[in-house]
């Protein structure tokens, strides 16, 4: 990754370590308890990450016809492994929580 874009994830991580730490805050204050208030930052966190899934998955089969068939292979192939990887992360994040598993 080029420094620019580490650059922008790290202050990515650190507005939504900040946002996470301000909606626990704001439940608090509500009334909301912590484990509850944990499971709903979950939920919306797995969320955002099956949103990238999907837009990931939606480049599979368009990579540019230019760069020839072994090229397309290997694409293909990364935006599998890039989509394997994003649905992971969500298992992970809320294995435990049944707010994710339909429950």
């Amino acid at each position: 990754m080029s420094s620019d874009s580490v650059r922008r994830v790290t202050g990515c991580q650190t507005a939504g370590a900040n946002a996470r730490l301000g909606l626990f805050a704001l439940l608090q204050a509500r009334g909301v308890p912590a484990a509850e208030a944990d499971d709903r930052v979950a939920a919306l966190e797995a969320g955002v990450v099956a949103g990238a899934q999907s837009e990931v998955v939606e480049v599979d089969g368009v990579a540019p016809a230019s760069r020839g068939a072994a090229f397309a292979d290997g694409w293909d192939e990364g935006v599998m492994a890039m989509g394997e990887a994003l649905v992971g992360i969500v298992d992970r994040g809320v294995a435990w929580r049944p707010v994710c598993r339909g429950r």
